[in-house]
């Protein structure tokens, strides 16, 4: 096992190259069956297409949900035992098999989605034109799709952690995990709500005074968010999933 940090282009390339053969049938199994699912639905619902919004929901769908479960699944390697020894005496340092697989759970599937959506478009587009003499058109990333795959990249960062993790269901971990959190933190903020804005609280049983009090908490709350969110989480969730793989290499 090698537990040194040292970054090399030419062993990162090598583990790249070794997870792609690896995993290449179970990738290919994935992408062929949301291929199949999305042609499918362009075509089908084709004949009723009256604008672009087929587009706006299928393409996060496509994104996020298979980019979860991908993502969830990329280390199911380490907890096999079996594979675990082969996966980790790979000549590679923990920083550029943690890399590889960040790499292929973000840019690398964000980026296969879009051209791949883009593919699946084109054809669907054209044989609905042939079948119905309409379609939902060509795929064409617009401002919506971008933020959707910006968001995509800071979830994604959760269920890496959580696939290095847990040791099976890792996705459906994750969810319960996050909606525990997510809980606690509304109990808190109930809690520090009564505690710091005692007025707010009063004014909840009084008809037409909620909403006086109301905004200056709930726009803390969401600042606080949206700067956790877009600043803490990826690198936060990114640098802990190193921890853990670093743990299990020892």
């Amino acid at each position: 096992m090698h537990t040194n940090n040292s970054f090399s282009p030419a062993r990162a390339w090598y583990a790249l190259r070794a997870d792609l053969w690896q995993q290449s049938r179970a990738v290919l199994a994935g992408a062929g069956s949301a291929t199949a699912l999305i042609l499918v639905a362009n075509v089908i619902t084709a004949s009723g297409a009256t604008g672009g919004g087929f587009h706006a929901t299928l393409f996060p769908l496509a994104l996020i949900v298979g980019g979860l479960l991908f993502t969830s699944a990329l280390f199911t390697d380490l907890h096999d035992k079996p594979r675990a020894h082969a996966y980790l005496t790979l000549p590679v340092s923990t920083l550029e098999r943690w890399t590889v697989r960040l790499l292929m759970s973000t840019i690398g599937y964000a980026g296969a989605t879009l051209a791949g959506y883009f593919l699946v478009a084109l054809l669907g587009a054209g044989v609905s034109e042939l079948i119905w003499g309409r379609s939902h058109g060509l795929f064409v990333p617009d401002a919506d799709a971008w933020r959707t795959v910006l968001r995509y990249l800071v979830v994604s960062s959760v269920f890496l952690f959580g696939a290095v993790y847990f040791r099976r269901w890792h996705a459906s971990k994750v969810v319960l995990a996050v909606s525990g959190v997510l809980l606690a933190l509304t109990l808190l903020a109930a809690g520090l709500a009564g505690l710091l804005f005692p007025e707010l609280i009063v004014s909840i049983g009084r008809q037409g005074h909620t909403m006086d009090a109301a905004p200056r908490l709930t726009e803390a709350i969401a600042v606080g968010a949206k700067i956790f969110f877009w600043a803490v989480m990826g690198p936060l969730f990114w640098f802990l999933s190193y921890l853990r793989l670093r743990e299990a290499e020892v």
